[in-house]
């Protein structure tokens, strides 16, 4: 129970339904659930440990805001977390992901006709898991879990604000260039991609969130 609570009220917050700034009432959320208070500080204090939520003297728990500063030094060590995971990943990616993958490209072109942002959101989220999957490494999976969720609030904004066609083309492209990479027969670029994709991605969010120009971040 408690931790289908946690699952909810993080889902709110990263859908956006609860927005930056809100302040979670540790009362009204037990009188919701038909829980005690104790539960729900518990899940708050771990949805800070995510920075998800940070605590307010006197006033309660309150949805961390979207600080692009901040989430763009996120965004560098995801940049390298990843591209390591992919490389760990290449050497066990299997033909029951490249099978995935193929699923994953064919829901992707599909949504071309259907605007519906969580669908895609739950596409690149199983994509991020065919790679823990292939790495073995749980421990990385868990790292980059927690640096991913720091980041999505941004993407999602992003992504029910701005041109569906645009946003899913994007994806689409990202998904053939690696099904167009495992049927090639190469190996050892994986990472390289994977890296490249990312950085792609963030610039992307950057110029629409902030409308610049100029990156603070180059590939390597």
């Amino acid at each position: 129970m408690k931790e289908t609570i946690y699952q909810i009220i993080r889902g709110r917050i990263m859908y956006l339904e609860y927005k930056p700034g809100d302040i979670l009432n540790e009362k009204v959320l037990a009188d919701e659930f038909g829980v005690s208070r104790s539960p729900i500080k518990d899940l708050l204090s771990r949805l800070e440990w995510e920075q998800l939520v940070r605590v307010i003297p006197r006033t309660g728990s309150m949805v961390s805001e979207i600080e692009f500063s901040r989430i763009m030094n996120v965004y560098q060590v995801r940049f390298e977390i990843e591209s390591f995971e992919a490389g760990l990943a290449e050497g066990q990616f299997a033909s029951k992901h490249v099978a995935k993958l193929k699923e994953l490209y064919e829901k992707c072109k599909s949504l071309l006709e259907k605007d519906d942002p969580k669908a895609l959101t739950e596409i690149d989220t199983t994509l991020r898991d065919l790679i823990h999957d292939a790495s073995g490494n749980q421990v990385l999976a868990d790292v980059s879990e927690r640096l991913y969720s720091q980041t999505f609030r941004l993407w999602y904004s992003v992504l029910i604000k701005s041109d569906w066609i645009e946003e899913v083309t994007a994806v689409i492209k990202e998904l053939e260039k690696l099904l167009e990479y495992f049927s090639s027969g190469n190996s050892n670029g994986f990472g390289v991609i994977r890296r490249a994709q990312l950085i792609e991605h963030f610039e992307r969010l950057r110029h629409k969130f902030l409308g610049t120009v100029n990156s603070p971040i180059q590939p390597k």
